[in-house]
C-alpha cells in the first residue's frame, strides 16, 4: 500500500488545565540514506509518549539494553523520557513508518497495560485498527482539516483503546474468527436468558467444552462462561434500572438461578449487591431530576 508522506501538528483548542489526554503531532514518514536516530532518554520539548510504527522496511529500537528489528507491523510505545532510542540502521529499503504523539495523565494506564503485556514493543497485524486511525487522521490534516474542540481528546482514547484491544487480542479485532466462535458467540447472544450454560453450548456447536473453551479463549480473549456472564450482567442492570421486577425474577429472566447466586456474582463484577446497584442508580436519577 502507498502511503502520502508527511506529519502534521495540532492546534489544542481544549481550555482546559490538565485535560486528560492531548493529542500533539504524528503523521507517516519514509526516512532513507540519512542519518536518522532518536534517544528517547533526554529530548527536551518532547515529553509524553510516542507510538511508532513500521509500515514498510526496516528500523531499530532498543530499550534497557535490549535490541529489537522493527521490521513491518512493528512497533513500541514509549513514556519519555525512558532509556531507549530507535534508529535507521539497514537503510537498504528505507524505513517507513507511522507515528502518534500525546500526553496526559488518562494516557499512563493505557502505557502501564502495554508495558505489563509487551515491554511496550508489539506487533500489530495487517489492517491494523491503530494504524488505520493514524492514515485517516493524516490525511484528513494534511487536506486542511482541523480538530474541532476536544476532538484532539477522543481520538486519542479511541486510538489508545484500539491499540490496547489488538495488543491483548489481535485476533479479536480482524473478524477471521472460526465458524464454532461465531456460532457460539450469535447462541449466547440471543438465548443468553435460556442457556443452561458451556456445557450445553459446546454440544449445540458440536465440539468438547475443553475445545470450544480453548477456541474461544484464544479468538475472543476470555473464556465462553466471562463472555456469557458479562451479556446476562449488562441484561440484568438493565433490568433492574428500568423495571420493577424482585431480585429473584431479574435473576430468572437473565439466565442465573437464583437471586443468591446472582447477587453473588453481581457484587463480584461491581462491587454492589443489585439492590445498591438500583438505589444508588435511583437516587442519582432522582437527584437529576
Amino acid at each position: 500500500m502507498r502511503y502520502t508522506h508527511g506529519s502534521f501538528g495540532v492546534l489544542n483548542k481544549d481550555d482546559m488545565e490538565n485535560a486528560p489526554l492531548q493529542l500533539l503531532d504524528g503523521g507517516i514518514e519514509y526516512r532513507f540514506q540519512e542519518n536518522y536516530e532518536f534517544n528517547n532518554a533526554g529530548r527536551p520539548g518532547y515529553e509524553g509518549y510516542l507510538f511508532q510504527c513500521t509500515l514498510s522496511g526496516e528500523g531499530c529500537f532498543e530499550k534497557d539494553g535490549e535490541r529489537y528489528r522493527l521490521t513491518r507491523g512493528k512497533g513500541f510505545l514509549s513514556k519519555m523520557p525512558e532509556n531507549s532510542r530507535y534508529w535507521l540502521e539497514n537503510d537498504a529499503n528505507g524505513w517507513e513508518l507511522a507515528f502518534l504523539h500525546f500526553d496526559g495523565p488518562a494516557a499512563e494506564a493505557f502505557h502501564a497495560k502495554i508495558e505489563e503485556l509487551c515491554g511496550g514493543v508489539f506487533g500489530l497485524r495487517e489492517n491494523s485498527l491503530a494504524v488505520e486511525m493514524i492514515v485517516n487522521l493524516q490525511k484528513r490534516m494534511l487536506d486542511g482539516d482541523y480538530l474541532r474542540k476536544y476532538e484532539g481528546g477522543r481520538l486519542t482514547y479511541e486510538f489508545l483503546c484500539a491499540l490496547l484491544t489488538e495488543i491483548e487480542n489481535p485476533s479479536a479485532m480482524d473478524g477471521a474468527k472460526t465458524g464454532i466462535v461465531n456460532e457460539a458467540k450469535r447462541i449466547m447472544e440471543e438465548e443468553y436468558a435460556t442457556l443452561s450454560g458451556v456445557y450445553e453450548l459446546a454440544e449445540r456447536v458440536g465440539v468438547s467444552w475443553e475445545h470450544l473453551t480453548r477456541s474461544f479463549g484464544r479468538e475472543m480473549g476470555c473464556a465462553p462462561v466471562k463472555y456469557l456472564t458479562d451479556i446476562r450482567l449488562q441484561a440484568a442492570m438493565n433490568n433492574l434500572l428500568n423495571t420493577g421486577d424482585t431480585i429473584e425474577e431479574v435473576a430468572r429472566k437473565n439466565g442465573f438461578a437464583g437471586s443468591n447466586y446472582f447477587t453473588k456474582v453481581f457484587k463480584k463484577y461491581t462491587g454492589l449487591t443489585p439492590g445498591q446497584y438500583r438505589k444508588r442508580r435511583n437516587v442519582a436519577t432522582d437527584t437529576a431530576n
